[in-house]
């Protein structure tokens, strides 16, 4: 589905909802860049949560998995996300309230703009599965 044909927000849940399902990942989000100022980026669809938290998370720019997707506009996987501390540029406070081992985030990308609008993040509570480019690619498909 094309990221400008995405104007109702049940859009976004029903894509969640369908990574969700086909896919096998233990948490698919998303998360939308406000059209209001200061455009904060917050995570708005999700399917897998194990918790409300996700509501409070505001992504930054470069930091995190998700910051640094919407700095670069190209896709990111890790599968070690518990090496990372609070301090560390790449913690990801996603993955952190959610238990996730692992994680690849995807950009939404405007095909007008050619702007980054969002992120779509899928990731693994357990250990023993991994992401990579091929999973990325999967990921990006839906979008």
């Amino acid at each position: 589905m094309n990221p400008e044909q995405l104007n109702n927000p049940s859009d976004y849940q029903l894509i969640v909802n369908n990574i969700y399902q086909n896919e096998q990942f233990d948490f698919v989000g998303v998360a939308l860049q406000s059209t209001k100022s200061p455009h904060l980026i917050k995570w708005k669809f999700v399917a897998g949560n194990t918790n409300e938290k996700f509501r409070k998370i505001v992504l930054r720019s470069g930091i995190g998995i998700a910051g640094l997707v919407v700095r670069t506009g190209k896709p990111f996987w890790d599968n070690d996300l518990n090496r990372y501390e609070y301090s560390d540029e790449m913690y990801t406070p996603i993955a952190k309230s959610e238990l996730l081992q692992s994680a690849v985030a995807v950009p939404i990308i405007s095909p007008l703009t050619k702007l980054v609008r969002g992120v779509l993040l899928a990731g693994y509570r357990s250990n023993n599965k991994q992401v990579s480019e091929q999973t990325a690619l999967t990921l990006s498909q839906y979008l």
